[in-house]
């Protein structure tokens, strides 16, 4: 079933605690980016400070960060559903997930937009571990971004070349391209800026829902 997932991107532990108290009982997941300043400029706030949202919501957490291995540990101790690490953050793929086969969370790998030329056949990597693909509509590192439409034919690219992994679309996602995202094979959009600074989040976040609904209904 395809569905958005919102994202939190802040450094303030209060802002974090508020979104999550906002969209408790309302999303099943939820998405939180963790930057440590190297792997991209920003800084946000510390997985420490997620708290106890695991139990309220599934939460992937997206590792924008250099060295995404020494993080592994405290995605297990906040109850991470899901980990998302970088492809350009780690030397050899299938090694990285070797090594971190001990954690139960799903592992996905993000793959930032200047990564067109890799071979998503590939990324066929399930044997090893790997559950799901994270494509970038943006540059990592910032949201309220313009949503990149290469990204449309990677989508597809890695759908077809292979199909049992999840693919998720985070970055640059509105009404005006979700569906084009979705029909392009997509299984979950996350969904930052567009949620979180409007006026009435909610709201927003049940009109991508309908609209997502309305295509699985075609």
């Amino acid at each position: 079933m395809q569905k958005i997932i919102p994202a939190i991107l802040t450094a303030d532990s209060a802002d974090l605690q508020k979104k999550l108290e906002l969209f408790r009982g309302r999303s099943k997941w939820m998405h939180i980016d963790i930057m440590d300043g190297i792997f991209v400029p920003g800084r946000t706030i510390s997985l420490s400070e997620v708290g106890e949202a695991s139990e309220f919501f599934n939460l992937e957490i997206h590792l924008m960060v250099e060295d995404p291995f020494k993080y592994f540990e405290d995605c297990s101790g906040i109850g991470a559903k899901r980990v998302i690490f970088h492809a350009e953050a780690v030397k050899d793929i299938p090694l990285f997930l070797e090594t971190t086969k001990g954690f139960a969370f799903q592992k996905g790998v993000a793959l930032s937009p200047n990564l067109v030329k890799l071979s998503f056949s590939k990324l066929s990597l399930t044997k090893f571990g790997l559950s799901g693909v994270l494509l970038m509509g943006v540059h990592p590192g910032s949201q309220g971004q313009e949503f990149l439409p290469l990204v449309l034919q990677k989508i597809t690219a890695v759908k077809e070349s292979a199909p049992k992994l999840l693919v998720g679309v985070d970055g640059g996602i509105k009404k005006e391209n979700i569906k084009s995202v979705f029909k392009a094979g997509a299984d979950y959009a996350v969904v930052g800026s567009v949620i979180m600074r409007a006026k009435d989040p909610l709201s927003v976040f049940k009109s991508l829902e309908e609209m997502v609904q309305s295509i699985e209904a075609v």
